[in-house]
């Protein structure tokens, strides 16, 4: 009988450990915030369990090369430290068109999104899959690229979802949803 315990204990561990640490936080049901693009801005703050954390986020267009970056991090309001292993779903609507959908992850917490304009229909993406939060991730330090027409002059609405935040595999019940107005010049 202690043998089959014993064979069994770390079965239900791992059965029950993600059912308890779930059980220990809890997301607010809804929330999305806008804000005006400037240099650099701090989003208003949400409840992630016992952290409150607001998002910083910053968009520019490189004027060499057109190429605009997008650079997002979600903080905690205590520490002032990013929140580790964040998982956005980022799209990129113009004139309530979606130009651009997919999802990111950073092991470190931020994020820096290259687009490089590109004749390539729809678009490429140059980064690594990571299976595990199932999102691209940038290759060592660089930004992870997107290739293709995604931004030119006008206005652009870019919606960021943070769908998973500690682990790599822990997704949310219910995103955090922020929308940004991004305006891009010739």
């Amino acid at each position: 009988m202690r043998s089959i315990c014993n064979n069994l204990r770390p079965k239900i561990f791992a059965l029950l450990t993600p059912i308890v640490c779930l059980a220990f936080i809890s997301y607010p049901s809804s929330q999305i915030f806008a804000a005006e693009l400037g240099d650099g801005h701090n989003m208003p703050m949400v409840s992630l369990g016992d952290r409150n954390a607001k998002l910083a986020f910053t968009a520019t267009q490189l004027p060499a090369t057109k190429n605009v970056q997008l650079e997002f991090n979600l903080l905690d309001n205590k520490t002032g430290n990013n929140i580790q292993h964040t998982t956005y779903l980022v799209i990129v609507s113009h004139e309530n068109q979606r130009l651009f959908t997919e999802t990111v992850h950073s092991h470190n917490g931020h994020i820096l999104m290259e687009f490089v304009p590109s004749t390539i229909e729809p678009y490429r993406m140059n980064a690594n899959f990571d299976t595990l939060s199932a999102s691209y991730i940038a290759d060592y330090s660089g930004p992870i690229k997107v290739i293709g027409n995604i931004f030119s002059p006008g206005n652009y609405t870019v919606s960021l979802e943070v769908t998973g935040v500690d682990f790599d595999n822990l997704f949310l019940p219910t995103p955090l949803k922020f929308e940004l107005p991004v305006s891009i010049y010739s």
